[in-house]
């Protein structure tokens, strides 16, 4: 028969070699195959087993060997699948785009090392400097295991100047203002933007990884499906006090979604944009300045704003703020000096951003919407660069409302 690989005549193999290394995605121990045929099903023209796929036993050891050699040595486990990748032309390590998307955050770096890092390569490769670099192709292969068998969950590939302008777009469109105001959150590693899905990086299913890593290396528009997830994780650990603090690839992710829809990106910064064109973003900075007065106000009383009426505000803010306007005003008369105007005022400045008033419901993208602006409004609280805010953040733990 003809061999699939060589194009040459052979007598093919019955059965080929395993494919190993897959035992931590789903693959047995013993191997697994990447070509078999046990069903009739499966099979054709009365051919049994791999004769389906005719090749010699001289190109079968060679794709095995070749594939084993790069889950070992050139692979990346993505919760439940593993990502192994290659070059047309041989590529160091530190120009490797696809390795900056993994390492990055392993060692110190400062903000926004991956798309610098990036930007200084595409640089290179238009000026001439690295030219080489820009007729390379790369390619990329997301696998799994499956009851004996290799599951080939993605294949990409393409130009490698492509590959290195989808990279620095991916970390800047994740780039977030870091929980504590002072600059930009670190570029996350992709494996903390996959666990922002998911209670536990084991329960993310390998579809969900494969299809963020497609849209990370193809500079895709983020699903839906994946901003719901990440934004039911954050409601469910803001209420919660034994959570961690906010999650910075988790937010990143919901600010990376508004960015790439094809209208409204431009309104999405990585920091407070008090002009935002959004309702929905303007009341959960309402919500943010609420459960800082409380605390200033009131210091730490167990369930506040945020564990009691998070849920519903996001969903209903017309129905929740109205009320929380109204109990404002008693933490307002509790704190003295000039701290109460402050907040006043501060108050005010987010009511004129709401027209004539906060909707009545939000859908979906209105509570991602939503989650940012309380999100980068506490940012803002605690960046805060005068005395009157600096009172007021001291009041603000990294629990409690934070959460």
């Amino acid at each position: 028969m003809v061999c699939l690989l060589t194009g040459e005549a052979v007598q093919p193999m019955a059965t080929q070699p395993k494919i190993t290394g897959l035992s931590s995605v789903g693959g047995l121990g013993m191997g697994d195959a990447m070509v078999s045929f046990d069903k009739p099903a499966f099979g054709s023209f009365g051919l049994d087993q791999s004769a389906n796929a005719a090749m010699s036993a001289e190109a079968a050891q060679q794709y095995v060997d070749g594939l084993n050699d790069l889950i070992r040595n050139n692979s990346r486990k993505l919760a439940n699948a593993l990502v192994v990748h290659w070059f047309k032309e041989p590529v160091v390590l530190e120009d490797d785009p696809l390795e900056w998307l993994n390492d990055f955050e392993t060692q110190e770096q400062t903000e926004a090392a991956a798309q610098s890092a990036a930007r200084r390569l595409l640089d290179a490769i238009r000026n001439g400097e690295r030219a080489a670099l820009g007729d390379n192709r790369y390619y990329a292969l997301t696998l799994s295991g499956a009851s004996g068998r290799v599951m080939v969950r993605d294949w990409m590939e393409g130009r490698f100047e492509d590959l290195v302008r989808h990279i620095e777009a991916w970390f800047v469109d994740l780039a977030i203002i870091a929980r504590d105001g002072m600059g930009n959150a670190r570029d996350p590693k992709f494996v903390a933007v996959c666990g922002a899905l998911v209670r536990d990086l084991k329960d993310l299913p390998a579809p969900t990884g494969a299809t963020l890593w497609r849209v990370a290396v193809q500079r895709l528009p983020i699903p839906q499906s994946l901003m719901a997830q990440a934004l039911a994780r954050f409601r469910t650990d803001l209420v919660d006090k034994e959570q961690p603090p906010l999650n910075h690839a988790r937010m990143s992710l919901i600010k990376a979604y508004f960015v790439r829809l094809k209208l409204g990106g431009d309104n999405m910064t990585a920091y407070l944009n008090p002009n935002h064109p959004a309702a929905a973003y303007h009341c959960g900075r309402l919500l943010a300045i609420f459960a800082n007065l409380q605390r200033a106000a009131l210091g730490d009383v167990g369930a506040g704003v945020v564990q009691r009426y998070y849920a519903a505000a996001s969903q209903t803010p017309g129905l929740i703020l109205g009320r929380l306007t109204a109990n404002s005003r008693n933490h307002l008369a509790k704190l003295e000096g000039g701290l109460g105007f402050w907040y006043e005022t501060k108050i005010a400045e987010v009511m004129c951003q709401l027209g004539d008033g906060a909707p009545r419901i939000l859908d979906l993208e209105g509570q991602g919407l939503f989650a940012l602006g309380y999100y980068q409004q506490l940012a803002a609280l605690r960046a805060g660069n005068n005395k009157t805010t600096d009172i007021a953040i001291t009041n603000t733990s990294d629990t409690g409302e934070a959460q």
